[in-house]
């Protein structure tokens, strides 16, 4: 393989779920920090979603993954199917017109649809961006035990943290795990078959029958995983918590809860 080709199987490569490790401040805050913060940018998104606050949402996150040293490598390479989708979308919004006239030249043009469209795919990138900024500082194993202290006021209430908290755990657990089977199910099939389909018949085949397989593959796995919980008695409970609050945490509830009020008061 050539060295442009191993780039490229490099950065096509999902590090969306991948932990990296580093010594920053955002990787030594709690993980339940984290975890309450981004609830806070999503209510605070979700009830002002306006280009100002989906750009306080992305400056924080920009700020965070630099403040982390995630090295630019890691970002995902998007897919070509990725921006036409988006680009038909935009398409799409144009064609809806409402909102302010812009004349470019004897074009006249509506871009009301337009504006709302890359708002909020404005907002859905922050989504995103706050997900992988997690996956990226946080370690799996201490998402389960930051859950159950953030619910350990419901068991008041009769609500079943630990059975929640359990499946929880076990479902971020095994993303990583589907996402590497999937791996394999594509290197097995370029393999088998290493003509790439041209018809449309072809790729619908092709996805119909890795998604079987994914399928097939996934229920194996969790048959495999049920025995073994079974084996070990069968009930799941979320750790003790142990992680005490440092500087790291205060400054990160002190910069949510600034962003929030930006966004209130630039809605």
């Amino acid at each position: 393989m050539t060295r442009r080709g191993s780039r490229r199987g490099q950065l096509s490569d999902l590090h969306v779920f991948r932990y990296v490790p580093a010594d920053s401040p955002v990787h030594r805050s709690w993980a339940g920090t984290k975890i309450c913060a981004i609830v806070v940018l999503t209510l605070g998104l979700l009830l002002w979603p306006t280009w100002a606050a989906g750009g306080l949402a992305l400056v924080v996150v920009l700020v965070g993954a630099l403040v982390s040293r995630i090295p630019r490598g890691v970002a995902p390479r998007v897919p070509l199917w990725i921006w036409l989708f988006l680009l038909v979308g935009a398409v799409i919004a144009l064609l809806a017109g409402g909102g302010e006239l812009v004349v470019l030249g004897p074009l006249r043009l509506r871009v009301g649809g337009l504006d709302e469209w890359a708002r909020f795919s404005l907002i859905a990138l922050d989504l995103l961006l706050f997900a992988a900024l997690m996956s990226w500082t946080t370690q799996l194993a201490d998402l389960a035990p930051a859950l159950g202290r953030l619910g350990r006021p419901l068991r008041r209430l009769g609500v079943p943290v630990d059975e929640i908290v359990g499946a929880i755990a076990l479902a971020i657990r095994c993303l990583p795990l589907l996402l590497e089977e999937t791996r394999m199910l594509l290197a097995a099939r370029r393999t088998r078959l290493p003509e790439t389909p041209r018809s449309w018949k072809d790729r619908s085949l092709a996805a119909e029958q890795l998604f079987m397989a994914g399928l097939q593959s996934s229920l194996r796995r969790a048959r495999e995983l049920a025995e073994a919980i079974e084996a070990r008695g069968g009930k799941m409970s979320s750790l003790g918590e142990t992680h005490e609050l440092g500087l790291a945490d205060l400054f990160t509830v002190a910069l949510v809860l600034a962003t929030t009020a930006g966004m209130a008061l630039l809605r």
